[in-house]
This record gives structure tokens, C-alpha cells and sequence, in this order.
């Protein structure tokens, strides 16, 4: 039965803390939306499907906003929702249902891009190729990703291109978009 006080709101999570917030709110008995897709990972050893969200850092909750909008905020991973001006922004129902529609039975089709947080400034971890493991700066983006990896032991850095799929955010600028980094 469909609660007329009740929308869906957007929930930002803290970094990689998508499902753990679902399994929260589910066990606080609040109606959440984790899309979830298989993605293949490649390591040296092995090729792994595992379940990457479809919006990195949100999960989707059915609530009533005047009555349980702290009991939201209050759970493990929640940092705030998803707001104009300051007045949580609901998410119309269809969009939702059609967001469950595309996982369910299009899965193939959808594709997560990391590009979208690829700003300047932004501290990543680099997952393939030669620079594994490395922690870099993103220095620009056009088609592929430039990054400043850092040596310590000789207190100077290079930079990369590399491909976004090979990267993960780590930490976001949070001076703003035109912070230059050298």
C-alpha cells in the first residue's frame, strides 16, 4: 500500500558505503533502492563479477521527511540528502520504478562511468596497469584522465594519462574546480 506522506529522496553516502546504508535502512524497517549492476573486475589472477551501485554514493529511501528524515541522517553511512537551497529534493516515483526497470531486466546495458567525478583535484586510487596501487591528483580530463602520481622517497611527481576505468576516486576537491595543482 502506498503511503501518501512518503517520497523518495536521494541519500549521499559517505565513499563506499552504498550498501552498507541499504542494509541499514532495511534493518531500521525503511524502504531503500540500492541499484545495483555486475561488473566484471579484472585482477592478475582472476576475472570477478561483483555488484557495483548504478550512482556511485547514493541510495534511494522511501520516507516520510518530516517524521523520519533524522532517523535517516542518524544511520551509519547517511551523510545528508540530496538538496536545492537547502530543501531536500524528492524523486518522483517513475524515475525510481524506471531506474528498477533497467536493473532488473537491462543490466548488460547500463554501464557505470567514473568520468563524471574526474574533476581537478580530485585524490584517486589508480586499480590497473603499471601504477597499481598508486594514489594520484587528477590534473585535467579531456578523453582520457591526467594524473599526477607523486614519488616521496624523491620528493617529485609525473604525469599520466590513463584511462577513467582505471581509477577510483579516493577523496573530492573540495576547494573547488578551478584549484590548480602542480
Amino acid at each position: 500500500m502506498t503511503d501518501p506522506d512518503k517520497s523518495w529522496y536521494a541519500i549521499y553516502t559517505f565513499s563506499r558505503s552504498e550498501k552498507k546504508l541499504a542494509n541499514e535502512l532495511e534493518k531500521k524497517g525503511i524502504e531503500s533502492f540500492l541499484p545495483l549492476i555486475p561488473v566484471k573486475k579484472v585482477w592478475s589472477d582472476r576475472i570477478k563479477t561483483i555488484y557495483q551501485p548504478v550512482f556511485a554514493s547514493y541510495v534511494f529511501a522511501k520516507i516520510d521527511l518530516n517524521t523520519e528524515k533524522i532517523r535517516v541522517l542518524q544511520t551509519p553511512g547517511a551523510h545528508h540528502l540530496l538538496s536545492v537551497a537547502g530543501v531536500p529534493l524528492p524523486v518522483p516515483e517513475e524515475d525510481v520504478n524506471l531506474v528498477r526497470i533497467f536493473v532488473n531486466q537491462f543490466p548488460e546495458r547500463l554501464q557505470i562511468k567514473n568520468e563524471e567525478k574526474m574533476e581537478p583535484g580530485n585524490k584517486v586510487l589508480i586499480t590497473n596497469g603499471p601504477f597499481k596501487g598508486y594514489r594520484a591528483i587528477v590534473l585535467r580530463k579531456v578523453n582520457s584522465v591526467t594524473v599526477k602520481v607523486t614519488i616521496a622517497g624523491i620528493q617529485s611527481s609525473v604525469a599520466i594519462d590513463i584511462d577513467p576505468e582505471s581509477i577510483e576516486i579516493e577523496e573530492e576537491n573540495k576547494i573547488g574546480r578551478n584549484t590548480r595543482q602542480s
